[in-house]
């Protein structure tokens, strides 16, 4: 068993693309995974996909230049690593646990959604949930003719989506042919894909989307074909994002049905770092019905409402709020599931006994008020929210025989959908506001680090002195003694010691001194300066072939949306101040 000390453990999580949703969850996931242990930190390190490789174009050697963060791993004293990627820079998982990779062989790690031989993985099991959709579109819906946008070669999981597909369409004695499939980049840049697609099969009535990302080009195609999503084309995608619920018309997805990667994923790694063996697992996955098609997993019967059936009361949440159990809780939380249950079950008792007083009424609004102010809406879909309410209201109405408690009943739906519709507007209010001064605060940090007069130049201390401006409130900057280049970066790696610059911590900079500024990249985490966080990505700072320093971000959702393009925007500034 290995031992640690007093010291946090760090694990790293290694991704592609930080801002698309699938990592998104992935982060989300593994965060919350950890949350309940003290001495756990995450370092994310996230590069940018690149398939063509063409290196006459720009975007290749800007996608080169950010790649260059996965060279950190083997600087950083990490305990453990977890995975996404079938490879990095062109090399294979299989590479990855080959001795020639010394520091991947020895360090425990998880892989996630790829098949590495001889390694742990955790995987969807995609064969569930595929055929789960593909049975209710044939045998309930009639559907006869279903399309796939598929992904890339180098994706396991995209290949393993596709040949399901195949199977479910033989299984229900439907032919596939070649132009019922289109390989896409997995991105929403696949616009021209989906376009491809539908102009081979317009008589299309159902579309697969291999992940929730190609959905979103997609849509547009229907969209300007005066197709309707979940109308005249049915649409289901994969990984269940929560922007799948955000989008117009919602989108259908196969998700996991309980623990999530990221759950697993910690809870095989921490098995390993204790030195004990573990095996892969395949997660089950289950489809969630959303407006682009329409699929309920549970009826919500009569029998079960008379009885008020904890079970199925219980179910009933789990079946809406269903990112509940996957999170982590503290306990000085309101516990929603409880809370739930309480006024659901009230508001059953009152169907069964034909009578509900004001008073019982005004407390089951106090109860949902609550309910819905702490964060209900973070566990659920609003559409599938909405769609859930109606169920159970039609099936109450049915059932009731007195007109008060009817009515009573009706009032307390419709004041969880006020409720609701609240808590998603105030959310969206708070989501633009941050995204308003984030904006403002990027413009300040530009204007005060242009040479505007000869009198007070800019510098790099200039700009360090203004980085509380960048509109994160968490970070730390650090940089090297010199920029170096990319020909540098690939002959000897990151180099071994680098400046801690500044930090900001809740929007507060601190700007070191020059003498405690220098520090070994190895040991750069411990670094008592840097903001409390139980996590951080790790951002290059570059212009062009030049790489600057690090942005080191607190793992939050502005992070995922905002860390690359502050990371330019210094790289850009620093490179100003070097020409000048």
């Amino acid at each position: 068993m290995a031992y640690y000390g007093d010291r946090k453990r760090t694990i790293g999580l290694i991704l592609e693309d930080i801002s698309v949703d699938y990592s998104k969850e992935i982060i989300h996931s593994v965060r919350m995974a950890m949350a309940g242990y003290r001495d756990l930190r995450l370092v994310v390190l996230a590069g940018i996909h690149d398939e063509e490789k063409n290196k006459s174009d720009a975007n290749f050697w800007y996608k080169t230049m950010h790649n260059s963060i996965y060279s950190l791993e083997e600087m950083l004293h990490l305990d453990g690593l977890i995975l996404t990627l079938p490879n990095i820079c062109g090399v294979s998982g299989e590479e990855f646990v080959d001795e020639r990779y010394s520091n991947f062989a020895k360090l425990p790690k998880v892989f996630l959604s790829t098949d590495v031989a001889d390694s742990t993985t955790v995987r969807y099991d995609n064969e569930k949930g595929v055929r789960e959709a593909i049975d209710y579109l044939v045998n309930v819906k009639g559907v006869t003719k279903l399309c796939m946008l598929g992904g890339r070669d180098d994706n396991g999981d995209a290949q393993v989506r596709k040949q399901v597909f195949i199977r479910c369409l033989e299984k229900c004695k439907l032919t596939f042919t070649d132009d019922m499939y289109e390989k896409t980049d997995m991105s929403i840049e696949a616009k021209a894909e989906a376009e491809r697609l539908m102009s081979r099969n317009p008589d299309a009535e159902a579309v697969f989307c291999v992940n929730d990302q190609v959905a979103i080009p997609l849509y547009e195609v229907l969209k300007e074909r005066g197709l309707t999503p979940g109308k005249e084309v049915q649409v289901f995608g994969f990984d269940n994002t929560r922007f799948s619920g955000t989008m117009i018309p919602s989108l259908a997805s196969i998700g996991a049905e309980g623990e999530t990667l990221g759950q697993k994923a910690v809870e095989l790694l921490l098995a390993k770092m204790d030195g004990r063996q573990v095996e892969s697992v395949i997660l089950p996955t289950r489809l969630y019905g959303k407006d682009s098609l329409e699929y309920e997993m549970y009826e919500y019967t009569t029998m079960e409402m008379l009885q008020v059936d904890t079970s199925f009361i219980y179910r009933m949440f789990e079946d809406c709020f269903y990112r509940y159990s996957s999170e982590s809780h503290d306990s000085d939380e309101v516990n929603l599931k409880r809370l739930f249950f309480e006024f659901i079950s009230r508001m059953l008792h009152s169907m069964v006994s034909s009578s509900m007083t004001m008073e019982e009424f005004m407390e089951l609004r106090r109860l949902i008020t609550i309910f819905f102010e702490n964060g209900a809406m973070r566990y659920t879909d609003p559409a599938r929210l909405v769609r859930c309410i109606e169920r159970l209201q039609n099936s109450m109405n049915k059932s009731q025989k007195s007109v008060n408690a009817n009515l009573m009943n009706n009032r307390c739906f419709a004041y969880m959908k006020d409720c609701a519709i609240m808590a998603m507007s105030g959310d969206i209010n708070r989501s633009g506001e941050v995204l308003k001064r984030g904006r403002e605060r990027l413009q300040d940090f530009f204007i005060r680090c242009m040479e505007f007069s000869a009198v007070e130049p800019v510098t790099e201390e200039t700009i360090i002195r203004n980085c509380d401006r960048l509109g994160l409130p968490n970070i730390a900057v650090l940089l090297f003694e010199k920029s170096i280049s990319y020909e540098e970066i690939v002959k000897d790696g990151f180099p071994s010691v680098i400046r801690l610059m500044c930090s900001v911590r809740d929007g507060e900079l601190r700007v070191l001194s020059p003498e405690r500024r220098l520090t070994q990249v190895s040991s750069l985490l411990e670094r008592t300066e840097l903001p409390k966080c139980a996590g951080f990505a790790a951002v290059p700072i570059f212009y062009g072939s030049r790489m600057y320093g690090l942005l080191l971000s607190e793992l939050n959702e502005e992070t995922a949306n905002r860390a690359e393009l502050v990371a330019d925007q210094l790289g850009r500034t620093l490179r100003i101040n070097d020409k000048n």
